[in-house]
This record gives structure tokens, C-alpha cells and sequence, in this order.
């Protein structure tokens, strides 16, 4: 059967050359503006499928929300929680529904099993092997997590749980262009879970397992020289 031009052509670019590709790309990332002819959706369709010269397309389609904020004079303001700043309505908001939805279905036992107590989420006397970050949406529908608990105690991994708005990862502040406090935040949660014998964390939330590998940590070891701890997805870990 013949295939329409449509799906021949998903992401609107196909007659379009590799350096008109990329040049593109960058005049998004630099002005929020699609340029060059090539339609903005197109690019950040043909982004999730390839990655082009060692570009990181991702991460780069990320940005321009940020360099468009500050275009505009929407420069953060964290001293104004009442007032427009989005990064901190944002994170405001998201720390209630999980603080409140999390609280609905559990109790403190089991909150506490979850990294949810300030003395569960205390640096233990003795070093775990592994660290468990759970991220936050998880919490909204925490027995995934207490399934995955339950198949690491059942293999007898021995392990901290952290997680939660406390250890917040900085993708919100990074997507509504507050890269400074984006920075802060991350490298904070950051120094929280490097305490594990193995020197490794185990992850649930894939948003902050590419927010901590592809920006936080490797700009830590551009500065040190060196990770805090390795990072791996829980299924990845099992297997």
C-alpha cells in the first residue's frame, strides 16, 4: 500500500538540508523563534528521533522557554511568591498535590517507608548500599513505589528511599527559565543522595533521571572534576 506524503514526511522536514536542520535548531534555542523556514514543530518532532553531529537535541529543545522568559524581562524573582513568578508557582503547586495527595492514601508508617519523614530522610549513622530516589509524581500513586520497594527488600538490597519535593531535582525551575535556582536546587538534592556505599542511586522518575544526568551532574564534574554518584533507572538496575 502507498504510503501518503504525510507518512512519508512526519516531521515536515525531509526535503530540508542537515545544516538547515541544525541551524534552525539554534536559532530557536537563542530567540524562542522558529527561522530559516524550517517550522518549529517539525524540528522538535524530527529532535525526538535522531540526534544529529553529537548535538544534545533534547536537552537544546528544552531551553528556549528560558532564553524566551529573559528575552522577554521575565527575569525570576524568587523573593516574589505571591506574585508572577512561574518557577515558583510551579514548584509551589506541584509540592502540594504530592505533599497532599500522597498524605490522603497513606499513612505516617508508611510515609515514612517512603522518605517522607524528616527522620527517614536523615543521613543515616551507617551508609546504605544503594539510594532509592523516588522523584515526586510517584508519590501521587505510591504503591509503584512501594512495589518496587517491595521487590528490592525481596532481594535483599539494602537501601535509603529519598525523594519528594525536599529533593527536588530542578527540572521546574529549569523549564520556566530560572536556570540559577534550577542549578541550586539540583546540586542540593544532589549532595543529599551521594551517601551510599556503592556510589550508586537507583531511579524511578525518568524526568529527573535526565535532569540530574544530562545537566546537574555533568556540570558538577566540569567544576570538581569528578560525579557524586552514579545514576540508574530501576528497571535497568534489576536487570
Amino acid at each position: 500500500m502507498r504510503r501518503s506524503l504525510s507518512e512519508r514526511n512526519p516531521a515536515g522536514i525531509a526535503d530540508a538540508s542537515p545544516s538547515d536542520i541544525i541551524s534552525g535548531i539554534l536559532d530557536i534555542v537563542r530567540t524562542g523563534e522558529r527561522a530559516r523556514g524550517v517550522a518549529q514543530m517539525g524540528v522538535r518532532l524530527h529532535a525526538e528521533r535522531r540526534v544529529h553531529q553529537g548535538v544534545r537535541l533534547r536537552r537544546q529543545s528544552a531551553l528556549p522557554a528560558g532564553h524566551g522568559a529573559r528575552r522577554d524581562g521575565q527575569e525570576p524573582d524568587m523573593n516574589c511568591p505571591n506574585g508572577g513568578d512561574r518557577a515558583w508557582t510551579r514548584y509551589r503547586d506541584d509540592s502540594r498535590d504530592v505533599t497532599v495527595l500522597s498524605r490522603l492514601q497513606l499513612d505516617g508508617e508508611v510515609l515514612e517507608r517512603l522518605g517522607q519523614k524528616s527522620a527517614s530522610a536523615a543521613i543515616p549513622a551507617e551508609a546504605p548500599d544503594f539510594v532509592f530516589y523516588t522523584g515526586c509524581n510517584v508519590l501521587k500513586t505510591p504503591h509503584i513505589a512501594l512495589l518496587a520497594l517491595d521487590i528490592m527488600d525481596a532481594l535483599g538490597v539494602i537501601y535509603q528511599v529519598m525523594g519528594g519535593p525536599s529533593h527536588c531535582c530542578g527540572i521546574k525551575q529549569m523549564s520556566t527559565g530560572d536556570v540559577e535556582m534550577s542549578g541550586r536546587m539540583g546540586a542540593n538534592s544532589i549532595e543529599k543522595l551521594s551517601h551510599s556505599k556503592s556510589g550508586q542511586v537507583i531511579s524511578w522518575c525518568p524526568s529527573c533521571y535526565v535532569q540530574f544526568t544530562e545537566t546537574t551532574m555533568p556540570t558538577i564534574e566540569r567544576q570538581g572534576g569528578a560525579r557524586p554518584f552514579e545514576m540508574t533507572p530501576f528497571l535497568l538496575f534489576l536487570a
